[in-house]
């Protein structure tokens, strides 16, 4: 990958303004202007007259919104800030840990949610929403670009960030961003941009999976982004395990703004702003070059990681109250290692003599279009592309440095072309409604073929097909849901799920339903109830094999979904507007699960890549059972916290009648996190900023598959023990990660300087077992050490 001549330009602007920053200091007080939008959450119309208020200020700082919901405040002094929103009819809203800095203007959203039954006692929960989908009473938890850059071990990665969340077991490898949700694997998790289902935004992802290394869009672009672990609402279909809806905000559209960002991890360019003067329609994008990739046009630093990637989104207000959203990620990924040229160090180096080239290239471009039909409702479209493929090559070198006759070469297509829309309607402030329609065409074409040792002439031919197919078809969601808040005690939502695949003409009907008990204005109990579906990776269906006729034919066609029904119990204590305590007791009776027909293997158990390979049936079942609690003090006077912790067990039973832990059962997971800011300068207008985060994670012990020797020496590659799956356990983890910011403030420009260090106690667990054909051993693979992140970040 070579760097685009494009991004010089503005990384000199940057490290000139940098130096520059560096060298002259600021006399004056320091102001920036905050901005945003109020409207109301269920119909999205503007709310004209409402306060904003600013806290914590010598004078009163405050602006009231205009006809069209929009609100400045200039002259604010940078800092740190508590906000509070009112309007009336309304539930009143505290945002805290606004911060504001030199280089870009504060921008706000903010949903209002009316006040169902007026005058009565109104909830403090309410001051502290959880998400923005009004449907979700538990299992759900929203964090702001602010909690991303804060929470040590998270690496700007949103995916890193939500392991620390309750329910979540952290990966025995510290360079994976994969979700393992209340006991199920990663696959059960789906990824939304937008409101609409994409496919795995992850660098170095598997074809089907929805982990990786890091994700493909950069936390410059994301709103608050929603997290779901369990019985989410209607709107939500073909997950097991969790839901991952990020969303991208608008771009500024008052001022053009630029962020640059230099680290460990690669170059970081972002930009936005207006079209026109108009001050109605924004652009925003942002564009990731690896270091690695850099460095290694200059210097050859052999078998590292590069990446690149690019999001935007485009926002237009149109005429009539319609707004038309055009957005998009793309990321190429690669990797290739060995082999070590000098043979005599083969003995004492395992896997010196093993190849492996490995390129992904993951994308989604889309748009959606909202257009207000009264004061009351609107609707929502969504049209997009989103897909993946992914090439893999692997082989053993012999000592004359020829190529073995063990090449193993994968490459497969997935894609989908999605259509969505929804009509939402609000009633009155005690029922709203929102029904939906998704279609998505899906297309998948595979490839994996292996050169074994039957080629007597070691041409490397392929003359094994271990996997390949082709196919299209149809996938349809649809649902419908209502809030009804009953009285100033109950609230009740209701909905329906629909999934059906053409391919196999199944139809599921999946009831949700959510009532919430306000026991008083600090405490509620919250009972969740849903039954989900999920399909396996549509490539899964198509695969074929070759019969003894050598015709080829597919073996895995009749697959139905995997299902699981949800029962959350939820006791949520808001002891003030900063702390809150919240405890959930789960369970997941899994069916249908899709297992090995003649081997004990189970995706939702935990399995490799070529699962698919296996012939496969519906005969598994499983169960996820647990306790989790969560103490929380957001960010306010300097400082806050974060304990939780989560006691569970997740198994499964195949066609054996065997039950077996889950490859992620680790039994407990908890994790501590602690920030502090300190303001460097007696005045808010004139301070720097600086804060230290520290945090710790410990998961109990988690199991893999070991390699099957035998069958491996035999065939002179690597092969799984499919007999005996999660019968090795690893040790228990225990990760420390910590972090440093100091934010400088400079008139009209900002920097940051951050360190993160992740696994500082420099934990290396073991993960898996590899095969060591040179010696015909098993060798085991340990996770990577310490990783130290250093970025420096330049808003003006």
């Amino acid at each position: 990958m070579s760097l685009p001549v494009f991004i010089f330009r503005p990384l000199c602007v940057g490290i000139g303004l940098l130096l520059v920053s560096t060298v002259y200091g600021q006399k004056n007080e320091i102001f920036q202007t905050l901005r945003g939008t109020i409207v109301d959450q269920a119909t999205q119309q503007a709310l004209v007259g409402a306060s904003v208020q600013l806290l914590d200020v010598d004078s009163p700082l405050g602006a009231i919104s205009d006809d069209d919901g929009n609100f400045v405040i200039e002259r604010v002094p940078v800092g740190r800030y508590e906000v509070r929103i009112k309007y009336i009819g309304y539930q009143s809203q505290l945002k805290s840990g606004i911060l504001l800095t030199s280089g870009q203007e504060t921008i706000l959203d903010i949903g209002m949610i009316e006040q169902a039954i007026q005058g009565e006692a109104i909830s403090i929960e309410a001051n502290q929403r959880l998400v923005t989908n009004e449907a979700a009473l538990v299992s759900a938890r929203s964090f702001s670009v602010e909690e991303l850059r804060r929470i040590p071990g998270g690496v700007d990665d949103p995916a890193r960030t939500a392991v620390k969340f309750p329910g979540i077991s952290p990966n025995g490898s510290v360079l994976s961003n994969e979700l393992n949700v209340r006991g199920n694997g990663s696959r059960a998790v789906i990824w939304r941009l937008e409101g609409v289902d994409i496919y795995n935004p992850n660098h170095f992802g598997v074809l089907g999976g929805t982990g990786g290394s890091i994700t493909l869009f950069s936390q410059q672009l994301l709103a608050n982004t929603d997290f779901f672990s369990g019985a989410f609402p209607a709107d939500y279909g073909n997950a097991l395990g969790g839901v991952f809806d990020a969303r991208f905000r608008n771009g500024n559209t008052q001022k053009r703004q630029h962020t640059i960002q230099l680290g460990f991890l690669g170059v970081d360019l972002a930009t936005e702003g207006p079209f026109t003067k108009s001050g109605k329609n924004s652009y925003l994008a942002n564009y990731r070059y690896s270091t690695t990739g850099i460095i290694n046009q200059f210097i050859n630093l052999g078998s590292v990681p590069t990446f690149q990637d690019l999001s935007f989104k485009l926002h237009f207000e149109l005429p009539n109250s319609g707004t038309l959203n055009v957005f998009g990620i793309g990321g190429i990924s690669l990797i290739e290692f060995g082999p070590v040229l000098d043979t005599a160090r083969w003995d004492e180096e395992p896997g010196a003599n093993f190849v492996s080239y490995t390129r992904s290239v993951t994308g989604t471009a889309g748009l959606t279009y909202s257009q207000a039909v009264s004061s009351k409702s609107y609707f929502q479209t969504a049209v997009i592309a989103t897909g993946m493929n992914s090439f893999q090559e692997r082989f053993y070198q012999n000592r004359d440095l020829v190529t073995a006759d063990t090449t193993q070469k994968a490459d497969d297509y997935e894609y989908r072309f999605s259509w969505s829309s929804y009509f939402n309607h609000k009633f009155g402030s005690r029922h709203s409604h929102r029904s939906g329609l998704m279609v998505h065409g899906l297309m998948a074409d595979v490839l994996f073929v292996r050169a074994e040792n039957l080629d007597p002439d070691n041409t490397g031919a392929f003359t094994d097909t271990v996997r390949q197919g082709s196919g299209q078809s149809m996938l349809l969601e649809g649902y419908s849901r209502s809030q009804f808040v009953l009285n100033s005690q109950w609230q009740l939502n209701a909905g329906l799920h629909l999934m059906y695949l053409a391919f196999t003409g199944e139809l599921s009907l999946e009831p949700r339903l959510g009532i919430r008990y306000q026991i008083n204005p600090r405490q509620s109990l919250s009972l969740g109830y849903g039954l989900h579906s999920q399909m396996e990776p549509f490539f899964t269906y198509v695969v074929q094999r070759r019969n003894a006729q050598g015709n080829l034919y597919r073996y895995n066609d009749q697959l139905l979904f995997n299902k699981a029904h949800h029962l959350v119990l939820s006791y949520r204590w808001q002891a003030n507007e900063r702390l809150r305590l919240g405890i959930e007791a789960y369970h997941q009776s899994q069916f249908n699960l899709i297992v090995g027909t003649d081997l004990p293997v189970s995706r939702v158990g935990g399995s490799d890549f070529a699962f698919e390979t296996l012939d496969l049936n519906n005969g598994g079942t499983g169960r996820n059972t647990g306790v989790e609690f969560a103490l929380e003090r957001i960010f306010a006077d300097g400082y806050y916290f974060l304990v939780n912790g989560s006691v569970f067990d997740a198994t499964y039973t195949a066609n054996d009648q065997v039950t077996r832990p889950s490859q992620y059962n680790a039994g407990v997971v908890g994790n501590a996190i602690v920030g502090k800011e300190w303001k460097l300068g007696k005045k808010k207008g004139k301070a720097n900023l600086f804060n230290a985060n520290v945090s710790a994670t410990y998961s109990g012990a988690q199991y893999f598959t070991p390699i099957d020797l035998p069958t491996a020496i035999e065939k002179g590659r690597f092969q799984t023990d499919y007999n005996n799956p999660n019968s090795l356990k690893q040790d228990p983890l225990l990760y420390l990660d910590a972090s440093i910011v100091y934010q400088v403030n400079r008139r009209n420009r900002s920097s940051q300087l951050s360190l993160q260090i992740r696994n500082l106690l420099n934990q290396r667990p073991l993960l898996s077992q590899s095969f060591d054909r040179e010696n015909g051993e098993a060798d085991n693979f340990y996770g990577s050490g310490l990783l130290p992140i250093l970025a420096w970040r330049i808003q003006f």
